[in-house]
């Protein structure tokens, strides 16, 4: 069964996609347009936008494929968006990531091992949350960087369906997988308003292995930051499913609000 598809954990987004804002992942220091200390509680929430290529390997070895613009022309609805708390050196944030993609495109697929030009039937549900708790050890006028640990929760329901003459296969199934992560994330500034923001987390449990990284260029308003930047989020689930591996990597943009 697909979900034999996720097993243990240790490594917990998300979105993501999206995780952003900044983990969309990114969710720094929910105060003012100052790094330095933060004094009672601050809040945040950021909405963004993510624009991923998509990539899926079945157990059997056969890859697909599934670049931006066929993704645009698919998709039927997505939301992202996160949250985050923090108070002195103490942080918390939830990162949400849905996407529901439904369409026919001609891809290529690696089939028996070899690359060839393929029908592709797509239809592909997800919904990825990424929460932790994090510690500021670093935290003065410039910058504020994090450790954390959480877990990455993905449920995902693939149909996916290939054919090439008279050969055809078909990957359908759902289910979902819970991982422990621990990470790195934070946010430096080098000019009056300009800062750098960066994220990083490893993981396991239910997968074999997961991980994410971003990186990001943002500008502080009054009470909003602006940022754009790349995510890139993998499952490795191994032998454990009918799905054995899941990227999703692409350029992201958001827009936080601080409270």
């Amino acid at each position: 069964m697909m979900f034999k598809f996720l097993k243990l954990l240790a490594v917990g987004i998300a979105i993501a996609s999206t995780p952003t804002g900044t983990l969309a992942a990114d969710m720094e220091t929910a105060g003012s347009n100052q790094f330095g200390a933060v004094h009672g509680w601050k809040f945040s929430a950021d909405v963004y936008g993510w624009l991923p290529n998509i990539s899926l390997e079945t157990s059997a070895g056969d890859q697909m494929e599934l670049p931006l613009w066929q993704i645009l022309q698919n998709l039927n609805f997505t939301f992202m968006g996160g949250v985050a708390a923090q108070n002195g050196r103490w942080s918390g944030f939830s990162d949400f990531l849905y996407m529901n993609l439904q369409g026919t495109q001609t891809s290529t697929a690696k089939i028996i091992g070899r690359p060839v030009e393929t029908g592709v039937g797509v239809k592909l549900q997800a919904f990825i949350n990424t929460s932790a708790v994090g510690y500021s050890f670093v935290q003065n006028e410039t910058s504020d960087i994090k450790v954390f640990g959480g877990m990455r929760y993905l449920w995902l329901q693939p149909d996916l369906s290939f054919n090439v003459s008279a050969a055809n296969g078909n990957v359908v199934n759902s289910g979902n997988v819970i991982d422990g992560i621990v990470g790195v994330r934070g946010q430096t500034r080098f000019a009056d308003r300009f800062f750098v923001s960066y994220y990083a987390d490893v993981g396991t449990g239910q997968s074999d292995f997961t991980w994410q990284a971003l990186g990001g260029l943002g500008y502080k308003f009054e009470r909003l930051d602006a940022i754009i930047g790349y995510r890139y989020l993998d499952w490795n689930f191994a032998n454990k499913a009918s799905l054995d591996d899941l990227t999703i990597q692409g350029p992201f943009a958001g827009i936080k609000f601080h409270f």
